[in-house]
C-alpha cells in the first residue's frame, strides 16, 4: 500500500509542472489577446478579483516596487483596463479598479478555461473535490511561505 501510495504521489508531482506551465500558455495568449503582458495581466487578476486595491497593495502581491507598480499601473489605465479612484472612506487615499469593460473581455477570455474547469471538477465526488480544495489551498500557502523566506 504505502508503494502505491508512493507511486501517486509521484504522479501528482510530475503533473503538476505541464500543467502550471499550460496555465501560464493560457494567461500569455489571454494576455496578448488583451494587448498586455502577462506580468500585467496578474495585476489586473488582482483588481478583477479583489479590487478596488491601493497600489501599494498591489505591489505587496505581485512582489514590485512602488516605482515597477506605478509603470504598470500607468500601462493598464492606458490600454483602458484600470482606472484610479478615490477611496469614498479616505478621500486622500487613491484605489486602482478594473473598468467594466476590462472585467467582461476578461471573464468571456477565461470562459472556456472556466467551463471546462467545473466539468472536470463535477466528474469527482464532494469528497474528491474537498481533498482537491485541500490540497490546492495547502499548496498555494506552501508556495507562498516559500517566497516570503526568498524575499
Amino acid at each position: 500500500m504505502a508503494e502505491e501510495d508512493d507511486d501517486v504521489v509521484e504522479r501528482i508531482a510530475r503533473l503538476l509542472p505541464p500543467w502550471l506551465s499550460a496555465v501560464d500558455a493560457v494567461n500569455e495568449v489571454i494576455a496578448r489577446e488583451a494587448g498586455i503582458g502577462p506580468s500585467d495581466l496578474s495585476c489586473l487578476h488582482e483588481v478583477i478579483v479583489d479590487g478596488p486595491l491601493p497600489a501599494g497593495e498591489l505591489a505587496r502581491r505581485l512582489r514590485l516596487t512602488t516605482g515597477a507598480i506605478t509603470h504598470m499601473i500607468d500601462r493598464l489605465t492606458a490600454a483602458g483596463l484600470v482606472q484610479r479612484v478615490r477611496d469614498d472612506t479616505d478621500r486622500r487615499r487613491v484605489l486602482i479598479e478594473a473598468v467594466p469593460k476590462a472585467r467582461e473581455q476578461m471573464l468571456a477570455r477565461y470562459g472556456r478555461l472556466d467551463t471546462q474547469t467545473r466539468a472536470t471538477l463535477a466528474s469527482f465526488t464532494a469528497a474528491e473535490r474537498a481533498v482537491i480544495a485541500r490540497f490546492i489551498e495547502a499548496s498555494l500557502h506552501d508556495t507562498q511561505s516559500l517566497l516570503d523566506r526568498t524575499s
